[in-house]
């Protein structure tokens, strides 16, 4: 499907879920602003005791159907286009925005980069000797020595 029409999908589904969330941003392909789009991905951090409510609310507003419901993910379709909601906390934030965000061939060269420096990219950030290092999309650039790239230009 065409951009717009991903955005204003994706827009609705914020506009009815927000109320039950403490944060929510549209990622994948629609934040990289590709011209053509497969899918909606949505991060967000549901208000407490909230998730649920959050997947009702799809369901009633907008017809939702659910294929896969879970403690961190939801994937659902609505107007026949695939929906993919990310649960993240204020920690795995920014990790689990930008690796949502991708694309793959992004992702799979920042772990790379982070696996020749005994680092590990994961949903709760970059991690050495176990331990989180960096979190934001910013920090985990500076940690790999690689300058930010703005979501349009990750490819």
């Amino acid at each position: 499907m065409q951009l717009e029409h991903a955005q204003k999908i994706a827009q609705e589904i914020v506009e009815q879920i927000r109320p039950y969330c403490e944060r929510i941003e549209v990622a994948g392909s629609i934040r990289r602003k590709k011209s053509e789009i497969r899918d909606v991905d949505v991060v967000l951090i549901p208000k407490p005791s909230l998730w649920p409510r959050i997947i009702i609310t799809l369901q009633r507003a907008m017809d939702a159907k659910i294929l896969k419901r879970g403690d961190s993910i939801a994937q659902l379709t609505i107007k026949d286009v695939n929906v993919d909601l990310y649960v993240a906390n204020e920690q795995t934030w920014e990790a689990l925005l930008l690796i949502r965000t991708g694309p793959a061939k992004h992702n799979i060269k920042l772990s790379q980069i982070a696996l020749r420096k005994r680092m590990k990219l994961t949903h709760s950030g970059l991690t050495k000797d176990g331990k989180i290092i960096a979190s934001t999309e910013k920090e985990i650039f500076e940690a790999l020595d690689l300058p930010y790239v703005e979501p349009e230009l990750r490819g």
